[in-house]
């Protein structure tokens, strides 16, 4: 099974939270404050660890100002992997305290664990409940609250908030489950030499051991690791087999590399993972010392691991690595926290291609950013970047990505962003094609707004031209006939001058350094106004 929703309500930094789960990998982003350590938390309650926590006065929801709250809800769907899940032997028990779906034909078991105040005492809960929030009516509701756990334990790696709370340790890598895996891998691929699958696995030892070596022994590992620690020859090895695995619909070689897996976790204390045992892995801030490249190759056979994934990161070099629908998007808003996601199959299989490329390939950190400034060439991106500058309009800061729409398309662009809760204001030019840009924004602007928070037509043929009206005739004509004397031409065939003698590049350094010399006065106000707006609307989302 795995964890497909979780209802907060009261506990430690979330006021409210409803989040929904892919079965495979979630990638949760956001900024700070959006209740990273508070989710990790509540997932950590539903480790082998922390069966049964009794809740402290600590754990009721505070805000900035300190009011505490006087009652914890946290509510976990659980779902069947697969049609009929249940029905195994280690799962059986469980079906009582399950509900059928006609509509999906799976099995759903939610766990509620809820608090309350009563004086100077807390009273703490832990039910299985139906569809109408009421306790099923079984004998000993623990026994198999405890099963439900066993059977998918959530497993905390490289845990920053309290390494007492990992319910792991470092354990030797199995070499039975490594010696199944190399002749598995060897039967499929003719390509890798036995010295190759060595390395590689050894490789991947290393990394998967780093993530669960705990807290107290982590520096004791290191010392060892610089002695052992994998080449790059390694690294080159281990992406082999990832390749080899991407290939591959193989369940056996899957279950085989989970042995792997489990051959290296083990639970604390007397705690120990059954045979049936399928953990749900909690990975916060992953590519904190960790260089990219070995992140990437890593992360590349963790997402084979037949199990599920739950991770916070803000690295975008990591979330370039998952599909569009494993993103979620966490936003605090004042009385909850929001999650913005693209559904599975909402975006079809070509714009799903257009963003992928577009965005998570070429500029993931965009997917970070509160909001789009969408333009149509790469020229207008660092020539308004470095205009806004001069107008003392930090955008990065602001957290503002520029981004060139042409090669991609606007409308994916705009659908995307407005499933993500990232605010977008599109500069377009006054030509036929900016027309059609325009009524395409018209067309997506959320309803209700106004468009002029949304939209800039450039009253000109382009941006060149724009800039030749307003101020910036004399970068053009030095560039196209060196002279800033009046030319007796049209000033298109001016700026095709200039272009063809220079570069659309070197003329946007010499609008820039002339802006410099001339001082903010010189930017027009157009372009300052909507500097202003795009500012405003992001500093609304922070």
């Amino acid at each position: 099974m795995f964890i497909e929703k979780i209802d907060i309500t009261g506990f430690r930094g979330i006021s409210q939270l409803s989040l929904k789960f892919n079965a495979s990998s979630s990638v949760l982003i956001g900024e700070n404050r959006w209740g990273r350590s508070s989710l990790i938390s509540a997932l950590s309650l539903l480790s082998l660890n922390n069966k049964f926590y009794q809740f402290v006065d600590t754990d009721f929801y505070h805000d900035q100002n300190h009011v505490y709250g006087d009652s914890i809800s946290i509510k976990i769907t659980y779902c069947e992997s697969a049609l009929n899940e249940l029905d195994n032997q280690a799962y059986h028990s469980l079906i009582p305290v399950s509900l059928y779906s006609e509509q999906d034909k799976l099995r759903r078991i939610t766990y509620h664990i809820s608090a309350d105040k009563q004086g100077d005492d807390i009273m703490s809960q832990h039910l299985l409940i139906d569809a109408k929030d009421k306790p099923f009516d079984i004998e000993d509701p623990k026994l198999l609250i405890a099963q439900l756990i066993e059977l998918n334990p959530v497993m905390a790696l490289k845990n920053t908030i309290n390494s007492n709370d990992l319910p792991i340790t470092n354990q030797p890598l199995s070499q039975y489950f490594v010696e199944k895996l190399s002749t598995q891998l060897k039967k499929h691929s003719s390509q890798l030499s036995q010295n190759e699958l060595q390395r590689g696995l050894q490789a991947a030892r290393a990394l998967l051991e780093y993530y669960f070596v705990d807290q107290q022994h982590r520096y004791h590992y290191k010392q060892v690791a610089k002695k052992t620690s994998p080449r790059s020859e390694d690294w080159d090895s281990l992406e082999h087999i990832n390749n080899i695995l991407d290939d591959l619909d193989d369940d056996y070689l899957r279950t085989t590399l989970l042995g792997v897996f489990g051959s290296i976790i083990s639970a604390k204390g007397n705690s120990t993972l059954s045979e049936s045992s399928v953990p749900i892995l909690i990975l916060e801030e992953p590519e904190s010392q960790i260089h990219p490249i070995i992140l990437s190759v890593g992360f590349r056979l963790l997402k084979h691991l037949p199990t599920q994934k739950i991770i916070t990161s803000n690295s975008s070099d990591l979330v370039s690595l998952f599909p569009l629908d494993s993103i979620f998007r966490l936003i605090r808003l004042p009385s909850k926290i929001i999650a913005k996601y693209i559904e599975p199959y909402s975006f079809g299989a070509d714009d799903s291609r257009r963003i992928l490329f577009h965005i998570f390939y070429r500029r993931a950190s965009a997917i970070f950013a509160r909001c789009w400034l969408l333009v149509e060439g790469e020229t207008e991106v660092w020539l308004l970047r470095e205009l806004a500058e001069q107008s003392n309009y930090h955008l990065s800061s602001e957290g503002i990505q520029l981004i060139e729409f042409a090669q991609c398309g606007l409308k994916p662009l705009i659908k995307y962003a407005n499933r993500m809760g990232i605010h977008w204001y599109v500069i377009t030019d006054g030509d036929i094609a900016g027309k059609k840009y325009a009524d395409t924004v018209k067309s997506l602007c959320p309803e209700g707004k106004d468009l002029s928070d949304y939209l800039t037509v450039l009253p000109a043929q382009d941006i060149e031209n724009f800039l030749f009206k307003h101020g910036f005739s004399d970068v053009y004509k030095l560039a196209a006939y060196n002279t800033v004397q009046y030319i007796d031409m049209p000033i298109s065939k001016i700026i095709q001058k200039a272009i063809h003698r220079s570069s659309k590049p070197d003329l946007a350094i010499a609008i820039c350094d002339n802006a410099k010399s001339r001082g903010v006065s010189a930017i027009p106000n157009l372009l300052m106004d909507t500097f202003a707006k795009i500012v405003k609307a992001s500093k609304d989302l922070a």
